[in-house]
């Protein structure tokens, strides 16, 4: 080898091993990043997650209540013989728990949905960044061949 193929060697090499190092602490800070958000996001879903189920229960106690009142409802009263109530309280509570039911499914499936899409998207940005920077490094590689 010239001396001249030896001085760029060592030029490249002195270029290549620092961005090398860099490119390694910039990986590991952007794969720290990525955690932090994905536990953030987490937690949200977490809390959401009580909150809709908080709500699930205040609906939950608010069809008791209304299902209540129709029992209770005095049948006696002039203006009730008027209205369309026909005075069962089955109807009305078959229509007070499918639409718990309805929530309950509702819920119990954005939940699962929001789970599975947090779980998704971790993987496929830790997959692309291991890739991006599989590249960088096949790319430095090529410098120091």
């Amino acid at each position: 080898m010239s001396e001249t193929t030896k001085k760029s060697a060592s030029k490249v090499r002195e270029f290549t091993e620092p961005v090398k190092e860099f490119s390694g602490l910039v990986k590991e800070n952007y794969l720290n990043g990525l955690e932090f958000t994905f536990s953030l996001f987490e937690q949200n879903l977490k809390a959401l997650s009580a909150q809709a189920e908080h709500v699930f229960d205040l609906e939950k106690e608010f069809m008791t209540n209304v299902s209540g009142f129709y029992k209770d409802f005095p049948k006696d009263l002039p203006f009730v013989k008027d209205l369309p109530y026909d005075g069962s309280v089955k109807k009305v509570s078959e229509h007070l728990d499918r639409y718990l039911t309805f929530r309950k499914e509702q819920i119990q499936t954005t939940k699962n949905m929001t789970e599975k899409f947090a779980k998704d998207a971790r993987t496929m940005a830790e997959e692309n960044i291991e890739r991006t920077f599989s590249l960088f490094g096949d790319y430095f590689n090529r410098f120091s061949a």
